[in-house]
């Protein structure tokens, strides 16, 4: 099923985007315009302890896409991403795969915005963009699995006024690598709010049920300073994990970056995650993947549209059976939009 289903999904976005092209061409339609798309991301890394893993380079994601205005209400975008992001196999080192990050068809009229297809979501859409340093390191809920940055479902977007917007977003669950076919479905609904120049407030929250409910919940605080320093804490909380009763998480993200001039910044973050003790239980439930990390760099960008950084990266895990992990790293971007 989800291969046919894939198929003719797939086939139903190329009809949409190619046919238009087609039709917007032979009626010269002024808002026709398409571009593809591409990004990079690739690192070369030297552990500095014993339980780091050993010195590598590593092409972490690689995304090709198209992007096609149809007219000046509808466009639509497809994305691949390829790598492997669910890949545990002793062989998850050699090999590569593609799935579809982004294949929504889009409609925009003045406030209102709505997607159908795989969408981008929005649980850490806003952070990843303050964070600004998505090929070094993914935020704190993409990182440790707490939501997906796309997923198959429908977005609304609408922008109530200068100052508030909301948006609601009804998807499969699974993210975009994992398109489900049960009854399982996730709700979220989000507000960002802006009262200030430069202050970004925002709350998301969102719940599926199975056996028992899984809700998260997102609080984000953002400031920027004459496009120079720019600031973020996150706080999230996550009850149920993995439908399971009472095994909570709580996760605390800070970071910060500040340009010196148009080729040059320093950035710097921290990470804190915890688990809850369930019952009479002697540790928290997720011990062996509760802890904090530290990360900090300059980031150099010789040419537009391509970035490298030198950076430090750390993990230091709460068990007391597991090794602390230290890095520094060598990452590259270069993107093609």
């Amino acid at each position: 099923m989800k291969k046919i289903f894939t198929v003719i999904f797939t086939n139903v976005i190329v009809f949409l985007l190619f046919g238009s092209a087609f039709a917007q061409t032979e009626q010269k339609n002024p808002f026709a315009d398409g571009k593809p798309v591409g990004l990079m991301f690739s690192n070369f890394h030297v552990g500095l302890n014993k339980g780091a893993s050993p010195t590598a380079f590593e092409v972490t994601r690689a995304y090709l896409g198209y992007e096609f205005q149809m007219n000046k209400n509808f466009s639509s975008k497809i994305l691949i991403d390829i790598g492997s992001p669910d890949d545990v196999s002793q062989y998850s080192l050699l090999r590569r795969f593609a799935y579809f990050k982004d294949a929504y068809l889009q409609y925009a009229e003045g406030k209102l915005t709505v997607r159908f297809g795989i969408v981008p979501l929005q649980a850490f859409r806003l952070q990843e963009q303050v964070w600004g340093h998505r090929y070094i390191y993914k935020t704190v809920l993409d990182q440790n699995g707490l939501a997906s940055s796309a997923d198959l479902g429908t977005y609304i977007n609408f922008k109530a006024s200068k100052v508030v917007e909301f948006d609601f977003t009804a998807m499969n669950g699974e993210g975009f690598s994992s398109p489900q076919t049960d009854y399982t479905f996730k709700t979220g609904f989000g507000c960002t709010i802006t009262p200030l120049k430069g202050l970004m407030i925002r709350f998301y929250g969102d719940l599926a049920s199975k056996n028992s409910d899984q809700i998260t919940l997102v609080n984000f605080l953002a400031y920027q300073i004459d496009k120079k320093l720019a600031a973020g804490f996150e706080y999230n909380l996550r009850y149920n994990d993995k439908y399971e009763m009472n095994h909570d998480r709580e996760m605390f993200s800070a970071y910060f970056t500040y340009d010196f001039n148009e080729k040059f910044q320093v950035f710097g973050r921290y990470d804190k995650i915890n688990s809850n003790i369930i019952l009479s239980e002697p540790r928290p439930w997720s011990i062996d993947q509760d802890g904090s990390s530290i990360i900090a760099g300059v980031q150099y960008c010789p040419i537009p549209k391509v970035k490298l950084a030198i950076d430090y990266q750390d993990w230091y895990p709460y068990a007391k059976n597991i090794s602390n992990e230290s890095f520094i790293y060598f990452n590259l971007e270069f993107r093609v939009w």
